[in-house]
């Protein structure tokens, strides 16, 4: 964990599930908030799953993968503590198999980082807010805003990334655009003066 001293027992670690545009209508929501609507549904099932008073639902990684509840947990550093259940049941409590997919990441971390799952690694749901649930239009070629002339939504903010390095990945794809169309306007304008020239000649 992300102590000083790096003497923590304890892992300051998450599991990201990606959840589309379509996934949003497939859980019933639609309009530009729909991300926001399935975020508080979410919540609001992990709420309820803890028992209130902000106690968090947990399940083992064990217990996850072998579709289960776990009835004991090992200790944790969240306060105000945890409450051993299925965490798959509030994952697709909103109409989208995330629980399947995010077994699927942990299998194949279990296959290449042996070790990665075991009986106190414990999955704590859920963190909902890991990037913005709004997601700005964005013409796919060209990643410009098709209402906005000169706005590429991009990143974390724009709905495009999901953390640091995905984020910085869409930046990239952003200035390679900017990059072209400003080209591509020196190349008009230059051909302009040209044209211009050739005339007053």
């Amino acid at each position: 964990m992300s102590l000083s001293r790096r003497d923590s027992p304890y892992a300051n670690s998450g599991l990201v599930v990606g959840i589309e545009p379509g996934d949003w209508a497939k859980a019933g929501f639609s309009g530009a908030l729909a991300g926001v609507q399935l975020q508080r549904q979410l919540e609001r099932a992990a709420f309820t799953a803890g028992g209130g008073a902000l106690v968090a639902p947990a399940t083992r990684a064990t217990d996850f993968l072998a579709r289960r509840a776990s009835s004991t947990l090992p200790e944790s550093s969240y306060i105000p503590g945890l409450l051993a259940t299925d965490l798959a049941e509030v994952l697709d409590s909103v109409g989208v198999d995330l629980a399947r997919r995010l077994r699927a990441a942990l299998s194949r971390f279990a296959r290449s980082m042996p070790g990665y799952v075991s009986e106190e690694a414990v999955l704590i749901g859920v963190e909902s807010r890991t990037s913005s649930p709004v997601r700005v239009p964005r013409d796919a070629l060209s990643l410009a805003s098709p209402e906005i002339d000169g706005l590429y939504p991009a990143g974390e903010g724009g709905g495009y990334a999901g953390g640091i390095v995905s984020a910085a990945l869409d930046g990239m794809r952003i200035a390679d655009a900017l990059a072209t169309r400003f080209a591509r306007a020196s190349d008009a304008f230059d051909s302009s003066r040209s044209s211009e020239g050739q005339r007053g000649q």
